[in-house]
């Protein structure tokens, strides 16, 4: 029975840090991401885009009307001559053939963000963190729990000392 519970353990241990890496990358990646876009902001070049195309992402909720974002398709030449085509939200009503002033960092220009952007983080993004703390909290929570219930399996199963009804001499 205890070799079950310590299998048991492990298993569970196992899931929890694989939730807890799961959740630590997730926040490197975004970490990553809202560092680019605040140096892009900050030391980007910048250039004057044409907007291609506009069109509105609807993104539906099962218990509300959903939310709406606006996406544009700007196309732009970079300081060293190449044509890039960007997609950007824009918070601004653009339409094709407008005048976007984006920044963008010469080694990825593709990932050009517009000149008026705000530098802060948003709600929803504070949200998102939120909640990867806690998932990542709640796999590391599962990994301590899972893995002490392994060590303490192990601990509790005979170790070929005496019981408490056995002599410490053994009768032939």
């Amino acid at each position: 029975m205890s070799d079950v519970g310590g299998a048991f353990g492990l298993v569970f241990g196992a899931f929890g840090l694989l939730f807890a890496a799961l959740g630590i990358g997730m926040l490197t990646w975004m970490a990553r991401r809202a560092s680019e876009y605040r140096r892009t902001l900050r030391e980007g070049l910048v250039a004057e885009a044409q907007c291609l195309d506009t069109f509105v992402v609807h993104r539906r909720s099962p218990n509300g009307p959903g939310h709406s974002r606006r996406r544009l398709i700007l196309g732009f030449r970079t300081s060293d001559g190449r044509d890039v085509r960007a997609e950007i939200a824009s918070q601004e009503p653009y339409v094709a053939g407008d005048i976007v002033p984006v920044r963008y960092l010469p080694q990825r220009p593709e990932r050009a963000v517009p000149a008026g952007a705000s530098p802060g983080l948003g709600v929803a993004s504070c949200l998102a963190i939120g909640v990867l703390v806690v998932f990542t909290s709640v796999g590391l929570f599962f990994a301590a729990t899972g893995f002490g219930l392994a060590g303490f399996t192990d601990a509790s199963t005979d170790d070929g000392g005496t019981s408490p009804g056995q002599s410490w001499t053994s009768e032939p």
